[in-house]
């Protein structure tokens, strides 16, 4: 099953080693729906770290996580698309920031 979630917001965070994600972890950014209720988090890691796990926790929200090397393309996503969703397959475990559909060119994502 994929869970999905339209983002409305985002919030960053940047951390100096962080004692929760064992030293690698380096930021979060907490996602936000329409009624300023949290969807989840993506959280940012080290390059040379194995990525952890993404998961849904108990009460729904998302935890998914990309390598710091992919921080400034998700912030250019967040910032420019109209229509940006976090997504989670909750079999295979893969999480996903998806943008909809539009007109080809009219988005303008970061090289």
């Amino acid at each position: 099953m994929v869970v999905s979630y339209q983002i409305e917001n985002y919030n960053l965070q940047i951390v100096s080693n962080y004692a929760g994600g064992g030293g690698y972890q380096m930021g979060f950014i907490y996602l936000y729906g329409k009624h300023q209720e949290r969807l989840g988090s993506i959280g940012i890691i080290k390059e040379e770290k194995t990525l952890p796990q993404n998961r849904q926790h108990s009460n729904g929200t998302l935890t998914i996580y990309f390598h710091e090397t992919e921080l400034s393309s998700i912030l250019e996503t967040l910032k420019h698309e109209s229509s940006v969703s976090i997504k989670f397959n909750t079999s295979s475990k893969w999480g996903a920031i998806e943008t909809g559909k539009e007109t080809v060119g009219s988005g303008e994502l970061a090289a």
